[in-house]
């Protein structure tokens, strides 16, 4: 093998990759700088991108940054897109989280079997995040949940 690719190109790759966000410190491990001069990498990309009017745009969450088709563009090739399906039991857990919020993981499995693998799906998409509560976890949406499944727009 030879040389490692310069940093910059391994974050825009990685942004670009990954089905979910990622943290700052992922893509400081991938890229293989501190989480410093990754959020300078990812200033000088959305610059970049903003500067040639590009279709991709960068998005910083609290916790994570992803890569994303504008909504001016999206529309026209979303047909194309790798989005995962969610049968009509598990969009019930969906549902169930997007009225309250944030729910606790012990309540959606009393009330739904499978409840832990739509979590878990949920999570990789960063659409949810765990926090423990007791002796259970509360479940609670994300940001991106929302822009995902149309919530609160």
């Amino acid at each position: 093998m030879g040389n490692r690719p310069d940093p910059r190109k391994l974050v825009e790759a990685a942004l670009f990759l990954s089905p979910r966000p990622l943290s700052l410190s992922e893509l400081s491990k991938i890229a293989g700088v501190p989480p410093e001069e990754v959020r300078t990498i990812l200033d000088d990309l959305s610059e970049r991108y903003k500067s040639i009017d590009s279709a991709l745009v960068v998005e910083r969450f609290t916790t994570a940054v992803r890569l994303y088709v504008s909504p001016e563009v999206f529309p026209h090739v979303k047909d194309l897109a790798a989005v995962p399906e969610f049968s009509q039991r598990e969009l019930e857990v969906v549902a169930h989280i997007a009225m309250k919020g944030a729910v606790l993981r012990s309540e959606l499995r009393k009330m739904y079997s499978g409840a832990d693998k739509v979590i878990d799906k949920l999570r990789s998409l960063g659409a949810v995040v765990l926090r423990k509560k007791g002796r259970t976890y509360e479940v609670k949406k994300t940001e991106l949940f929302d822009r995902y499944f149309g919530v609160n727009l």
